[in-house]
């Protein structure tokens, strides 16, 4: 038994604890509380570890991350989506690209450790990154991503349900799930979207998926022209000929996604019929702040989505659209635009709990409760900073100092 004091713990669903502690137990937190009762019979045997001027909090969650996209940073101008993925693919298609892509996996998770992320929600092309990531200390949802016509596998839902039942086979510790990724509603089939449903059912699989990402996506979906109409006709995409339903709420509700409690992506431009069909479903919205500003997209409706009572939590996106894998430098940039103080906890919730919830795995992380798996982190107080923690965090230049999985120290 360990016992870690520090200034201030911060469980993030109770109230912030001045001189609080924190009780871990066979890599699991069995009693949270002020530190004055420390001296209970209790907690005889236990080593105490006195952090000092710290802030004491969970670890931070990245419901949304493209690790092997890593490799591409600071070689893409910031602008539209479509000119920025344009000139990833044609990156993508170099020769040396696979190799660089893998080595990249193992540095985003480094990078993502130091910055105190704990858990991470990453999206693979082909599914390699879960091989990869495997024996990193990080707890991870490594998410397969499809693309109905793609030149490589997963290409549709037969070819997906192959590298995802590989992925689940060699998937050996409690620290790794293998989820499902239809990429979005203009590179997916109807078929294979409705397939999909079945396999992420059927297997209890998380599932994400980007939706209404651009105002091209959402004109495509409503009257089936426009910039994105020409894109899939270029790459020659099955959806560039496909005839559907233009109602993408109708499309998610009619093929199960939102039966499955997804995990979408940016949903930058959704209408107020939109949200409110999202609003009586389980699905989660995965904002990326600092990604969302490099793509130049019109204020995003975080705000109203919690009006709405959706679950609303924060990712990253690649390296490639974004300055760090840190989620602490999101929520510091979400709060410099909304400098609030009443705000500060909902803010980091977003980055905690409520990502754990994006990635279904709220049960065992993302808040300090007893009975959740120890995964915390450290970061020191700004000494000139609010009096009031949360605010002190957010308002600081301080950095991740230590982080701890399952109890143990691991950066």
């Amino acid at each position: 038994m360990d016992i870690y004091r520090a200034r201030w713990v911060i469980p993030v669903e109770t109230p912030p604890i001045e001189h609080g502690f924190l009780v871990v137990d066979g890599g699991r937190i069995s009693a949270v509380g002020a530190a004055d009762r420390i001296t209970s019979a209790e907690f005889n045997s236990a080593v105490i570890h006195d952090l000092g001027e710290v802030l004491l909090l969970p670890g931070f969650v990245n419901a949304h991350a493209h690790f092997e996209l890593t490799c591409y940073r600071d070689q893409l101008s910031p602008g539209p989506l479509w000119s920025w993925l344009e000139q990833l693919i044609a990156l993508r298609r170099g020769a040396d690209a696979s190799q660089r892509e893998r080595s990249a996996v193992h540095s985003a998770a480094a990078e993502s450790l130091a910055a105190g992320v704990t858990t991470v929600g990453d999206i693979s092309r082909t599914g390699f990154a879960a091989t990869i990531l495997k024996d990193s200390p990080l707890r991870k949802v490594c998410f397969i991503e499809l693309i109905s016509g793609a030149s490589q596998p997963p290409h549709d839902a037969a070819s997906l349900k192959a590298v995802f039942d590989e992925a689940t086979a060699d998937a050996e510790t409690d620290r790794l799930l293998i989820g499902i990724s239809p990429h979005a509603p203009y590179t997916v089939t109807r078929e294979d979207l409705s397939r999909t449903v079945t396999l992420a059912q059927a297997t209890r699989a998380p599932l994400t998926m980007h939706l209404l990402e651009t105002r091209e996506e959402a004109k495509w979906l409503a009257t089936g022209g426009g910039k994105l109409a020409d894109f899939l006709k270029r790459y020659v995409l099955p959806n560039a000929t496909a005839q559907f339903d233009r109602d993408i709420a109708g499309i998610l509700e009619k093929t199960g996604i939102l039966a499955c409690r997804p995990l979408l992506a940016h949903v930058n431009y959704a209408t107020d019929e939109q949200l409110d069909r999202l609003a009586r479903s389980e699905a989660s919205v995965v904002w990326c702040p600092r990604a969302h500003r490099f793509f130049g997209h019109a204020n995003h409706r975080w705000r109203e989505m919690l009006a709405w009572k959706i679950n609303v939590c924060i990712g990253t996106d690649s390296a490639a659209s974004t300055p760090s894998l840190s989620i602490l430098d999101e929520l510091r940039h979400v709060y410099q635009q909304t400098p609030d103080a009443r705000r500060a906890d909902l803010i980091l919730e977003m980055g905690t709990i409520r990502g754990a919830i994006g990635l279904g795995l709220d049960q065992i992380i993302g808040s300090l409760h007893p009975g959740k798996r120890a995964d915390f982190v450290t970061v020191p107080l700004e000494a000139n900073g609010p009096t009031e923690p949360v605010p002190n965090l957010l308002n600081a230049q301080t950095s991740v100092t230590k982080v701890w999985i399952d109890g143990a120290p691991v950066a």
